[in-house]
């Protein structure tokens, strides 16, 4: 795999294992993953909870999904994934010159790591430029197979039926959330991540089971309890910067395509639920949710 395509893939699954921590409600966005959102004086839009995964039980694209996509208008994306803001990706992630991983971290973690970053593809040079959080994240993550995620399969079907195509964030606004922390709770990231490595093909796969069944609470309650095994002020800097600042902007951003009417949006599922759940700020809004699928 490409390191361009390695790093959507890296981007996309950001999301996924680093997001809600708050509590669980039992109401009504509790099952679903597409929803049915209405507000007056425009038609309906379609609101799509993803799993940023290229496991193809995920990429198989159900009938209802394919419906709510096939009548959109337009399609928004959590992220743009345009390639340009790939490639500036890319250097967010490298350390500044002068600078080597090996330096930052110390000869012993440096040599843990670039053992297991080597099986993504990475030789070892590329890997000592990068910044803890990046390698942090990257070993959090499955082996990609194809590349070809759910979020971006909908955005290449988009731009194949030539449908407007927005993004509600850059990659900078997502990335600067990790390339803000101080660099002791980097390293701390990257800690739990060697340390945490082998529990995740099973953790990952839980999260793809729980995605299938369409349980939102589910998703949110798994995710907490392992959210829960961090250093506490790590998950609370999480909560605050990938949850509930991101998911008020989300919604903000989102609203000029919801007023046009019949605008298929994809977010990561586990950004839906909750009491800062993109779901409860869209009612909270006014706007009228139905579950589709």
């Amino acid at each position: 795999m490409s390191i361009k395509k390695q790093t959507v893939f890296v981007l996309a699954y950001i999301l996924l294992l680093f997001v809600c921590i708050t509590p669980v409600r039992a109401d009504q966005f509790a099952r679903g993953v597409l929803w049915e959102v209405s507000g007056a004086g425009s038609a309906a839009n379609y609101l799509l909870g993803t799993i940023h995964s290229d496991d193809p039980r995920v990429t198989r694209i159900p009938a209802e999904i394919e419906q709510a996509f096939n009548a959109a208008k337009s399609f928004t994306a959590e992220l743009d994934m345009d390639m340009t803001s790939m490639l500036s990706a890319q250097q967010a992630m490298l350390l500044p010159d002068g600078q080597t991983l090996e330096g930052v971290i110390g000869t012993a973690r440096f040599r843990r790591a670039a053992e297991l970053m080597t099986q993504y593809g990475l030789p070892e040079p590329v890997i000592n430029k990068m910044k803890p959080w990046a390698i942090a994240v990257q070993l959090n993550l499955p082996k990609p197979q194809s590349g070809l995620f759910l979020d971006l399969l909908l955005y290449q079907q988009a731009l194949g039926e030539g449908m407007p195509v927005h993004g509600l964030e850059t990659v900078t606004e997502q990335l600067s959330v990790f390339d803000a922390m101080p660099m002791p709770k980097q390293i701390v990231m990257l800690d739990e991540a060697l340390e945490d490595y082998k529990l995740m093909p099973a953790m990952i796969e839980k999260l793809v089971q729980l995605y299938l069944q369409r349980d939102l609470a589910g998703l949110q309650a798994y995710n907490t309890q392992q959210m829960q095994k961090s250093d506490k002020a790590l998950a609370d800097y999480v909560e605050q910067k990938l949850v509930v600042e991101r998911n008020r902007r989300m919604v903000e951003r989102m609203q000029p395509h919801l007023r046009e009417g019949k605008a298929f949006i994809a977010v990561g599922a586990l950004h839906l639920p909750g009491e800062h759940g993109i779901l409860n700020l869209l009612q909270e809004q006014g706007y009228k949710l139905r579950v589709l699928y």
